[in-house]
């Protein structure tokens, strides 16, 4: 960024986010990074559709803040030079030295040793002097209500540091640095800091065993934070084993002013996109104090105290303790021993389960040999009752045959008696029957003489009167009645007209 135009709209897009990121109560770099801001510097966008091919930018920050960088990129203010002629009041004067610091100073980094810390409730007032052997030089700084919960237990005075802060002017004319970060420098200085945000993270219950969460007895989903290009990951995958585990990788910086930014993203991300996960394994190789500034973070500390997922941290060595390791829900010294742990615990629980299938075979087969006794107990009770049976069935069958025979023996002697009893019956049947057919002939010729029909015959005739009766008397009838007389052959019907 040699082009004095583009490091100059640099410079005023990075004063517009330090202030947004003081209104909105984030850090700077929740707001866009040092990258995102260079490269739209560069590109010289002119609409929304330019910003969408800047890195960094997504439908969200175009959505809350292209407005804003357009106008910065398009209509930048300049710094407007007063003529020597021109009278500025006091108020007017201190408004051009801020906005000439806003577009040319912005955020800066001053290296010093922290002296003369006045605290007040919420906000805080310090010295910070030259720490090249020259106290001489000093710049007044202010810590604000929104970082100073934070930044606290890094106010001691002789730690020498690093201060990200905004040049300001109050209206007094007093000059100041509204401090936004502070990192320490040297060992000495950071195993104080560690110390003091150690005792100020565990009033507030961080380290509270109570507090964390279980780690799941059975792992099978994992999210790893580290790295992509460290050993810590390689010697991980190394000792963790094939047993199926799932595997999910968010490559962060481990070191370095953005590592605390990146592994709190890593977090987060993982807690929002993958909450159904097992655990985070947040993890980094050994290294100094300096190197391991991000996991001895309160903002690390915060992350993983407000994750959902369940968090196993292995970093540094066997030496190194982290404030992330005091925080996490499960710690051990290095990643190997993170791997192993996990590896440990799946081929524990392959055993118990093998244990348990032994244990589950050895009672089984138990119940099978009672079982076996028992079934041959019963059969041999089964053959013995089977066989009485069929000594008893052999025995009815022999009872039966006896009394199939004796029944037999006299159907056959009544049947021979029934048959002579029929013989005898037919024989006096016939005979009677003679007899009877003998009589009947006697007195069929008798009937035929006495039969009207017979009398017929010979010429006589029978004369009815209109009821059917026999008419005998001439008494019976009278003249007009209708009469019927039949004769052998024939009938007559007549009217009487006469009676003699």
């Amino acid at each position: 960024m040699s082009d004095t135009k583009t490091t100059k709209l640099y410079e005023t897009l990075r004063q517009w986010r330090n202030d947004m990121a003081i209104k909105q109560g984030k850090k700077p770099y929740m707001v866009f990074n040092n990258e995102t801001l260079k490269l739209t510097a560069l590109a010289l966008p002119q609409t929304r559709d330019d910003l969408k091919d800047v890195k960094g930018w997504g439908a969200k920050k175009i959505n809350d803040y292209a407005d804003e960088i357009l106008a910065l990129v398009n209509s930048p203010d300049a710094v407007q030079t007063q003529s020597s002629d021109q009278t500025l009041s006091v108020k007017q004067f201190l408004e051009l030295v801020n906005k000439t610091l806003f577009q040319h100073v912005s955020a800066v980094k001053v290296r010093g040793e922290i002296t003369e810390v006045s605290k007040r409730e919420s906000y805080a007032f310090f010295q910070l002097k030259d720490s090249n052997n020259d106290n001489d030089y000093g710049v007044e700084c202010f810590v604000s209500w929104r970082n100073y919960d934070e930044l606290n237990h890094l106010l001691e005075d002789g730690f020498e540091v690093v201060i990200l802060g905004f040049s300001k002017v109050y209206k007094t004319g007093r000059f100041h640095l509204e401090v936004e970060r502070i990192d320490p420098i040297g060992e000495g200085v950071l195993k104080k800091v560690f110390e003091l945000l150690k005792k100020k993270l565990a009033e507030k219950g961080y380290f509270d065993l109570k507090r964390k969460r279980p780690v799941p007895e059975i792992i099978q989903s994992i999210g790893l934070i580290t790295s992509e290009a460290g050993a810590a990951i390689n010697d991980f995958y190394k000792n963790l084993g094939t047993y199926g585990f799932y595997l999910y990788l968010r490559d962060v910086l481990v070191e370095g002013d953005r590592a605390e930014e990146s592994i709190i993203s890593a977090i987060n991300w993982f807690n929002k996109h993958r909450p159904d996960l097992d655990v985070l394994v947040l993890m980094r190789g050994g290294g100094s104090l300096e190197s391991l500034k991000a996991f001895n973070s309160e903002g690390v500390a915060d992350a993983i105290i407000m994750s959902r997922l369940p968090i196993i941290t292995g970093i540094g060595h066997e030496k190194d303790i982290t404030i992330a390791d005091f925080t996490a829900d499960k710690s051990f010294s290095t990643p190997t021993a993170v791997s192993v742990f996990i590896r440990t615990q799946r081929e524990e629980l392959i055993s118990s389960i093998e244990s348990y299938y032994d244990k589950l075979i050895d009672i089984m087969n138990e119940k099978f040999r009672h079982k076996k006794e028992h079934l041959k107990y019963m059969y041999e009770r089964l053959s013995n009752g089977a066989q009485n049976v069929f000594n008893a069935y052999r025995f009815l069958e022999q009872a039966f045959l006896r009394c199939l025979y004796q029944y037999g023996t006299t159907i056959d002697k009544w049947t021979h008696r029934l048959h002579m009893a029929e013989q005898y019956g037919l024989s006096r049947f016939e005979n009677q029957y003679r007899a009877g057919q003998k009589k009947l002939e006697v007195l069929e010729a008798a009937l035929i003489s006495l039969n009207p029909e017979a009398v017929l015959k010979r010429g006589y005739s029978i004369t009815y009167d209109s009821d059917d009766t026999i008419i005998k008397e001439g008494k019976n009838i009278k003249i007009g009645d209708m009469l019927l007389t039949k004769l052998y052959r024939g009938k007559i019907k007549s009217s009487v007209k006469k009676i003699e």
